[in-house]
């Protein structure tokens, strides 16, 4: 953690993560290695946080004069739309009356949740706690008549959990970026006015509630520019100065401080900067009713080991219900999340991001304080093996032993890949079974180019989340997606768009020479990429494929189909990952 924090530093110093438009006067308050890396050490040791979705949409439950509104709930004015005549009033009817904080505070650290995230203000405009400076609130707009944030961070000093506070930078509601209908790119009338009140804000809500965190969103829009946000992070970071700020308080492309958000996508590596993916236990962030794609336990488990040991945080959304009661199956996925976590303690919070060859069986951490030297690592696996025999492969040990979670010793045997851990005596573990290997003099593998490394900033459908179509096409060693040989093949995903943007599409894949050269078409959103698969050297030999470029203007979720276009060979090609990258970006990217 300390290389990464003192690089990153270094590179803000450098002025190579901000970009030029900083030099319309707009300066970072300097902060010294050290102190960022205090002032960030909890919340690198967090781990897992619980991110909450609330405000007037959520007594709506996604539907609109009783019809389910399309896409994400919370943006159910946009999608739905709706007036600011029709809408405004809806908040009299928000009375969360079942708002229980103990209860949502103490479910999320049984758990094994370190922290929270609440929505104060999103981009509807509407308040979660009694503002001085709108009537847009729970305390004018509403009969309800207690203070939840306040409560909710009584809670959270309580059970030992850190609160932090979501503010959306576009307002649907306020006078300067109102309109008919909304949008995603709201209109900007007098810039002053709003910036004025959104200091004013979150000042009220550092004063009032002393948030660990601060999480914007919404920086997306066209009107707030870098030095906006440079301006306002200086601002926050004076009025409390150990408090957190995500980086989306600027633009998110470029600035990094102090941590990066990965929303509903995980990088598949670790990243330079300290960051968060963040997910929903569903698929809408707001509470709606007709959304019942539910993520298993399993795979809620799994999404927690992947980012950590990737060196992120999971930060999990929950939408209550507008009386501020769960939905049922979100407490049974907490409830068995917190089995797994509260019996596997040690396998979460003291473990660290190690640059490792990807295991098709599952991932791999070290434990806090490990050196090539002498430590230990955890073995995530996710995919019993069928032979009972695990494969550990890109590494070399002087000394090795494998053992159980619960320390019962593992047979084991070097081979020219690495370590071979006989697992016939071991029991498995609903969700994912954690091995450990106590190491001396441990040399691990280069990753090669086809470990691409993530800058953060990137969209990615990895192969093995599509739903694959038709007769010959498989998933491979849960790595990539291989036999694609029927012309009518096809994959599918859903790709989040968390803000507009022109990406340019690559696609991480191999292909023997006897087998190049079909067409590809990507489908997304309405739109097409096609390139033609060029010759790697065999079909374990990844390279880049440039599709070419694709302007994503909505945010949400769009559906991307992949598969034969008019030039049929032979195959198409074995594809490991779908990368989106911001054209900005891509350029000066290394690979």
């Amino acid at each position: 953690m300390n290389r990464r924090i003192q690089k990153l530093l270094f590179m803000l110093l450098a002025g190579l993560v901000l970009s030029e438009t900083i030099s319309h006067g707009a300066e970072l308050v300097p902060e010294s290695a050290d102190a960022y890396q205090q002032r960030m050490e909890w919340f690198s040791d967090a781990k897992f946080g619980l991110f909450i979705h609330y405000g007037v949409y959520s007594i709506l439950g996604g539907e609109w004069k009783g019809k389910p509104v399309q896409k994400y709930a919370e943006w159910i004015q946009r999608w739905g739309n709706i007036t600011p005549d029709e809408y405004i009033p809806l908040a009299g009817d928000f009375s969360p009356d079942a708002l229980n904080a103990d209860v949502w505070v103490k479910r999320a650290k049984d758990a094994g949740m370190k922290y929270m995230v609440i929505t104060t203000k999103h981009h509807e405009g509407f308040c979660l706690w009694d503002s001085a400076l709108t009537k847009y609130d729970i305390g004018e707009a509403t009969d309800f008549n207690r203070d939840i944030l306040g409560e909710l961070k009584a809670a959270c000093d309580k059970h030992g959990l850190e609160f932090g506070t979501y503010y959306s930078i576009i307002d649907w509601h306020h006078p300067s970026q109102r309109a008919e209908q909304s949008l995603n790119q709201t209109p900007m009338r007098d810039k002053e006015a709003y910036v004025a009140y959104m200091k004013g804000q979150l000042k009220e809500l550092i004063d009032r509630y002393d948030p660990a965190i601060m999480w914007f969103d919404g920086d997306w829009t066209r009107w707030w520019a870098m030095e906006d946000g440079i301006d306002l992070y200086n601002y926050l970071r004076e009025l409390s100065p150990d408090m957190i700020i995500n980086h989306r308080v600027a633009k998110r492309k470029t600035f990094k401080l102090d941590f990066v958000c990965q929303e509903n996508k995980s990088p598949g590596a670790a990243i330079e900067s300290i960051w968060e993916g963040c997910w929903t236990v569903n698929h809408s962030w707001g509470y709606k009713k007709s959304d019942t794609n539910w993520k298993s336990s399993e795979e809620l488990i799994q999404k927690l080991i992947d980012i950590n040991a990737n060196g992120g945080n999971l930060l999990l959304n929950v939408g209550p219900k507008g009386d501020g009661s769960w939905p049922e199956m979100s407490i049974r996925q907490f409830e068995e999340m917190g089995e797994w976590t509260s019996a596997h303690t040690e396998a979460l919070y003291d473990a660290d991001c190690i640059s490792f060859l990807k295991q098709s069986w599952g991932r791999v951490a070290q434990t806090k304080g490990s050196a090539p030297a002498s430590g230990s690592l955890f073995l995530y696996v996710f995919d019993w093996p069928r032979s009972g025999k695990l494969s550990l492969q890109g590494v070399r040990f002087e000394q090795a032993d494998a053992r159980s979670y619960v320390g019962e010793e593992i047979p084991i045997q070097t081979t020219t890949q690495g370590l071979e851990l006989d697992l016939s005596s071991v029991e498995k573990t609903s969700h994912a079974t954690v091995l450990r290997v106590n190491y001396k003099g441990m040399s691990v593998q280069s990753l090669s180019k086809s470990e691409y490394q993530f800058s953060g900033d990137e969209l990615v459908l990895q192969a093995n989340v599509a739903t694959l179509n038709g007769k010959t096409i498989k998933l491979e060693k849960n790595t990539h997606i291989g036999f694609w040989t029927n012309p009518n093949d096809t994959a599918f995903w859903i790709l989040n768009v968390p803000a507009p943007e022109t990406y340019r599409v690559k696609a991480l894949y191999a292909c023997d020479a006897k087998y190049a050269g079909s067409d590809i078409r990507l489908m997304i959103d309405g739109k097409t990429l096609s390139a033609t698969v060029k010759p790697t050297k065999n079909w374990n030999a990844y390279e880049l494929l440039d599709l070419g470029v694709i302007e994503l203007n909505q945010v949400g979720s769009v559906d991307c189909t992949l598969g034969f276009g008019k030039t049929r060979k032979k195959s198409l090609f074995n594809l490991k990952t779908l990368i989106f990258q911001p054209v900005d970006d891509f350029e000066s990217s290394v690979f």
